[in-house]
């Protein structure tokens, strides 16, 4: 599994849970192992059942990048569906257990999961559904966060929509990188049909999006400046480490690579130990 890929959308989840503590919501340990336990679960699954049936996708990759599929290289599709299911009951039973709410939104992500990558459905490959569902999904890591300790507002749906711009940023960069194996075989992106100079237009104007609607939070006065700087730590460390990272000195790499690897129990640590210290 991607670390890299699931941890962009828990710590999009770590960020709701902060924003519902910044708002004075309270938690208990059950409620706090759906976040730990049930939440990742779930993101792991994704990005699990999307191994389990992109190994011809990712043996072009081999061929022309180098990359080495996880599934029939490391281990069997047998094998790996075990581990994708015991991902799933573990993630339902989990959330199901600490709150309805986030049950709910962790089973619309799984569902939506399936369709995207799973056969008879696999929409991934099919255009514009593969640019909806990652879209409409990516709203929900947020939500779940939000509603693990506290109540969907419609102000936490219309924050979510920062996530949602940031993983059509994430997907349209994808998309150009990996063009190529795309158009071998037979993925329907919007780089492959619409072409490339769409894909990084609407690449550009998602990044754009996304910028326009945190200042437009900030100053409305939805973000104080805790969530503010978590956020920012988020970006930092989770969604764009590859901008600084390779700039630093090897030593320094060895230190930030686990902090980046686990980068959203990070981000919760700080929020948990952060909101703890202002409320005593």
């Amino acid at each position: 599994m991607d670390v890299i890929g699931w941890q962009k959308w828990f710590g999009a989840a770590v960020l709701g849970f902060a924003y519902a503590l910044g708002l004075g919501s309270s938690y208990s340990p059950i409620q706090l192992q759906g976040l730990l336990i049930g939440t990742p679960a779930i993101m792991c699954y994704n990005q699990s059942i999307n191994d389990c049936f992109d190994v011809e996708i990712d043996q072009t990759k081999a061929k022309l990048m180098g990359k080495k599929p996880i599934v029939t290289r490391i281990m069997s599709r047998k094998e790996a569906l075990s581990i994708t299911f015991t991902l799933l009951i573990t993630g339902l039973v989990s959330t199901w257990i600490a709150s309805t709410s986030l049950f709910v939104i962790n089973l619309a992500a799984a569902f939506l999961g399936t369709v995207y990558s799973a056969p008879p459905f696999r929409l991934k490959m099919k255009y514009p559904f593969s640019t909806i569902i990652q879209f409409v999904g990516c709203f929900l890591p947020f939500l779940a966060g939000v509603a693990s300790i506290s109540n969907v507002t419609l102000q936490a749906i219309l924050i979510s929509t920062i996530f949602a711009a940031l993983a059509i940023i994430h997907r349209f960069a994808h998309e150009i990188k990996h063009y190529e194996v795309d158009l071998q075989t037979g993925k329907e992106t919007v780089a492959v049909t619409k072409g490339v100079g769409t894909a990084k237009t609407l690449f550009r104007l998602s990044g754009l999006i996304g910028v326009a609607e945190f200042v437009i939070f900030f100053v409305l006065g939805w973000f104080d400046m805790v969530f503010s700087s978590l956020f920012t730590l988020y970006l930092a460390i989770t969604i764009a480490p590859w901008v600084w990272l390779r700039h630093t000195p090897k030593s320094l790499r060895t230190v930030l690579d686990p902090v980046i690897t686990f980068s959203g129990f990070v981000s919760l640590a700080i929020a948990l130990l952060v909101y703890w210290q202002i409320r005593i």
